[in-house]
């Protein structure tokens, strides 16, 4: 069919820049890690639904029951992901929130009886189980989506510790002026 001078002619998907994505599927190897590291996400934090609930709650979380010694436990056991996302050649920032997120666990969980509710509803390790398959199969926009999301919740920590800290200053410095 000739196109008149008034027609333009229809573009194929390879002409158009942007469009197409080439997707790197992973290997035999990274889809057998992929699933290890899904199922110790599920055992940590997900294992069990609590009846008449939409609650689950995980090894995790009954650790986190323990003072001390349990939430670092917890967080020995959450850092194998952090391991195996290094050996599937995740990108540093994504490690760095993965370690971000972890730390978050790690510091909700040493607030006593609180710190436990917070730590099921947290869930650090099925998060970062999250973002090891999303930067694996998704190898070209992971690293660029995570710098805004670290920067974000970096922020966002720091508010809560600053605010957290000033808080208990003020606090303290009311008793002892009551005093």
């Amino acid at each position: 069919m000739e196109a008149n001078a008034h027609q333009t002619p229809e573009r194929g998907p390879q002409e158009v820049p942007g469009l197409t994505t080439v997707r790197i599927l992973p290997t035999r190897e990274e889809e057998a890690e992929l699933l290890v590291l899904r199922a110790l996400a599920k055992v940590m934090d997900e294992a069990i639904v609590i009846p008449n609930t939409n609650v689950k709650v995980g090894l995790d979380a009954v650790l986190g029951l323990l003072p001390v010694v349990g939430d670092l436990g917890g967080a020995a056991i959450g850092s194998y992901i952090l391991r195996a996302a290094n050996r599937l050649g995740v990108p540093t920032v994504v490690i760095a929130r993965m370690l971000f997120n972890l730390l978050i666990d790690a510091v909700i969980g040493f607030i006593p009886i609180f710190g436990d509710y917070l730590d099921v509803l947290y869930r650090a390790n099925a998060k970062n189980a999250a973002l090891v398959v999303e930067a694996v199969e998704n190898r070209q926009t992971a690293a660029r989506s995570s710098w805004l999301k670290l920067i974000a919740t970096f922020g966002v920590f720091l508010l809560i510790v600053g605010g957290s800290l000033l808080g208990t200053v003020f606090v303290v410095k009311r008793l002892w002026n009551a005093l």
